[in-house]
């Protein structure tokens, strides 16, 4: 089992999608709380060639979170959710 990844509080997160050559007809990402409510959408930037990226600082309180990114692509959604803990001591 992969280990949940550990960020400090404050810091800023960069959110990715990979998909190389492919453009996707819309593209955003979310970042969801530990409750699977939303605590802000962010726009996603294309860096060329099927990359997309958005950074997000986190807030300055621990806990769980959920990074979420969704795309479509020839009229098919993609999604990839990625968990994490925000800490106030040492980080992965």
């Amino acid at each position: 089992m992969a280990q949940m990844k550990k960020f400090l509080i404050g810091n800023t997160l960069k959110v990715t999608w990979v998909n190389s050559g492919v453009t996707p007809s819309a593209i955003s990402a979310a970042i969801y709380n530990g409750s699977d409510t939303l605590v802000n959408s962010v726009a996603m930037t294309s860096s060329g060639n099927g990359h997309y990226y958005s950074p997000y600082t986190l807030p300055n309180t621990p806990g769980y979170f959920v990074a979420e990114t969704l795309a479509t692509v020839s009229s098919n959604p993609y999604k990839d959710r990625m968990r994490f803990k925000a800490v106030t001591g040492e980080a992965d």
